[in-house]
């Protein structure tokens, strides 16, 4: 069978080097009374692939073909004339398509995108009951190290009393940490953290939380740290900050429906005073 392939992407990379102005009709699979041809496949191969990724891609193909083949001649089938019959949803989408793409280019030209810390706040600030927190949030440390290293002084960073505490933790921990974040001013799900600590058998979240509790303990080899210097619990009123980049996205969202919206009403207006839309009452 891979001679077969060898040979037969010999003659096709031999076929693109003849004049196009004579295709020759060479055959490459069929699958009832429906061909392969070399013409076909070979607007299809990628530019730049060596000999044998360009067999690979020869031989994938032309199965991908057989099999798609054997699905639609078995479809044509046993389907009943009226499931056949696609013309109509074939003209709906191309319709669809047509009308989404021109409303993607008039919102592409239009569209503003920045947007000012005063409208973010003024819309968190209407919209507060929309921000109800799925789940524990931190801000803090977390991180775990071979327990070969030393770590004396990590024993006192991690609890980060003073400022070059933080400083020293983050200089280290990029060195050595075989995992770790260290933020204390943005936030991050409380979940996130113990897919990286194993925590999650030995605690009570709630309480864990609450008491910003500070732990060092070690595991299969691995000494853990975590230091949570902040916390919000589940269903409390989520953070600004935590929600920025969502307001932004809604924000962004609702200039899109409105440029949309501005746009069929002006076709409408338009149509309508160029007397171009017409109503027949028939009674």
């Amino acid at each position: 069978m891979k001679r077969f392939f060898i040979f037969l992407i010999f003659s096709v990379l031999l076929f693109a080097c003849n004049e196009k102005k004579q295709p020759i009709k060479e055959g490459l699979a069929s699958v009832g009374n429906v061909h392969l041809y070399q013409e076909h496949l070979l607007s299809e191969i990628p530019d730049g692939l060596s000999s044998e990724d360009s067999l690979d891609f020869v031989e994938q193909y032309i199965q991908n073909w057989i099999k798609e083949q054997v699905v639609l001649q078995k479809a044509e089938e046993v389907l009943p004339q009226e499931s056949k019959d696609v013309s109509r949803r074939l003209e709906k989408y191309r319709k669809s398509l047509l009308i989404y793409t021109y409303e993607q280019a008039y919102i592409q030209d239009r569209l503003d995108t920045a947007i000012t810390n005063l409208e973010i706040e003024t819309y968190y600030q209407k919209n507060k009951k929309d921000f109800t927190l799925k789940g524990f949030i931190v801000k803090g440390y977390y991180a775990s190290f071979t327990d070969s290293l030393d770590l004396t002084n990590v024993d006192e960073w991690y609890l980060l009393k003073k400022e070059e505490d933080y400083i020293n933790l983050q200089s280290f921990s990029q060195l050595n940490a075989e995992d770790y974040y260290l933020d204390t001013v943005n936030w991050i799900y409380f979940d996130n953290v113990l897919e990286k600590i194993p925590l999650e058998g030995s605690i009570h979240k709630t309480s864990f939380v609450k008491r910003k509790k500070k732990i060092k303990f070690e595991d299969n080899g691995l000494v853990y740290y975590l230091n949570i210097v902040d916390s919000k619990l589940e269903d409390e009123l989520s953070p600004l900050e935590f929600e920025r980049e969502k307001i932004k996205s809604i924000i962004i969202n609702k200039r899109t429906q409105k440029l949309r919206k501005e746009l069929i009403e002006n076709l409408y207006n338009d149509a309508v005073k160029q007397k171009e839309v017409k109503i027949y009452n028939k009674g």
